[in-house]
């Protein structure tokens, strides 16, 4: 549908917004992002309201996505839930968990095989990422493997809770656990659990504050 759908509002659009009426060339972006999330609705396992900011979102393995109301996906975010690792003939599982109001921004990258659950109205900045596995483990024997043929591995789910605030780049790593009403700088990578009210900046990140009533 997308590769229907895009071209040919770029088709519609086009003299709009070159033509001296950008307002209207907005309205037709808008009526697109509007058609295209509804077909990812469609296609979830589960969703109560999804909105789509832009027209390029990538989204894989859909059926295993619970997706709650007012869930916001910007531009260029790609979410996959990974079913099937063809280079090593791996199957899984996974399970997709974004809670009421849930912002993910743009070029934000959320990997899935196992398990990631994310809380109610928790935003991420621009060009996070998170994952539960990984290429392989850290073994000598799969490091020997060129990575694309390296085993798909799971540390562990991931949870974060609500609203949490991730920080432009932030790397949430496989098995972490992020508390309630935390704030993770900017650039930070989590490597290990992060307690509710916290501030944590880093790589690996720590616990710079804890929030007191």
């Amino acid at each position: 549908m997308k590769r229907i759908l895009l071209p040919l509002f770029d088709l519609l659009t086009w003299p709009f917004a070159h033509g001296g009426w950008p307002a209207l060339s907005r309205r037709w972006r808008s009526l697109y992002s509007m058609l295209y999330a509804a077909y990812l609705q469609h296609q979830m396992g589960s969703c109560k309201r999804l909105i789509v900011n832009g027209s390029r979102v990538y989204v894989s393995g859909m059926k295993y996505m619970e997706i709650g109301k007012d869930v916001e996906f910007t531009h260029d975010a790609r979410i996959d839930c990974v079913d099937h690792w063809a280079n090593t003939n791996q199957h899984f599982k996974p399970r997709l968990v974004l809670h009421d109001g849930v912002v993910v921004q743009a070029y934000c990258h959320i990997g899935c095989l196992n398990h990631i659950e994310i809380g109610e109205y928790t935003t991420m900045g621009a060009r996070c990422y998170i994952t539960d596995h990984t290429h392989g483990s850290t073994s000598r024997a799969d490091l020997l493997v060129p990575p694309r043929h390296r085993p798909l591995y799971s540390r562990g789910p991931v949870k974060i809770g609500k609203n949490v605030h991730l920080g432009e780049g932030v790397c949430v790593m496989p098995g972490v656990t992020i508390g309630d009403y935390s704030v993770i700088g900017a650039g930070s990578v989590v490597t290990r659990d992060i307690p509710p009210f916290s501030i944590a900046v880093g790589s690996p990140a720590r616990v710079v504050k804890t929030i007191d009533a």
